[in-house]
């Protein structure tokens, strides 16, 4: 184990990446994944997190190094009331670059997600897309994207556009 000052900005773009606030129609979001893919219906889902762990597991490299890893926990919250959590895991592939898949579980079913990120060292993350990758119980059929606003290095704002 080593400090998260290892991963430099691996460590910010994959700090917790979940932050919602209010479900809403896509008729009215640009991003509407009905009107790119013409067909379902599009949930809305805004959320907060807070993060609750960040471990880094070292290759056994001096520095950063492929095969590194960090793992992320976080709460999720949804107009300031706890509504689940969050588990992720990010690999390091390549100098700047990791992979990351990750699951928010909410009270209706669970949202699996990963994405591949290139960050230049030592500098922090933007705004970034994340793509669904299926999920459980009412999100079990789901496909989608969610948007990820980083706010802080303990949390961040995420809102999921789920395709039904």
């Amino acid at each position: 184990m080593l400090s998260v000052s290892k991963w430099g900005a691996v460590a910010a773009t994959a700090v917790s990446l979940a932050t919602l606030t209010s479900s809403a129609s896509a008729s009215h979001d640009p991003y509407s994944l009905d009107m790119v893919m013409g067909r379902g219906r599009t949930e809305v889902i805004r959320l907060t997190s807070t993060s609750t762990g960040t471990t880094v597991v070292d290759n056994g490299t001096s520095g950063p190094g492929i095969g590194d890893q960090i793992i992320i926990t976080a709460n999720l919250f949804r107009n300031g009331v706890g509504h689940g959590t969050e588990g992720a895991v990010c690999t390091r592939v390549a100098a700047a670059t990791t992979l990351c898949s990750g699951t928010f579980s909410l009270p209706r079913g669970q949202v699996s997600w990963q994405h591949l990120k290139t960050t230049p060292m030592g500098t922090p993350p933007s705004d970034f897309d994340i793509a669904i990758t299926g999920g459980t119980g009412a999100y079990a059929t789901v496909r989608g994207y969610a948007r990820v606003a980083r706010i802080a290095e303990s949390g961040g704002a995420l809102t999921l556009y789920l395709l039904h």
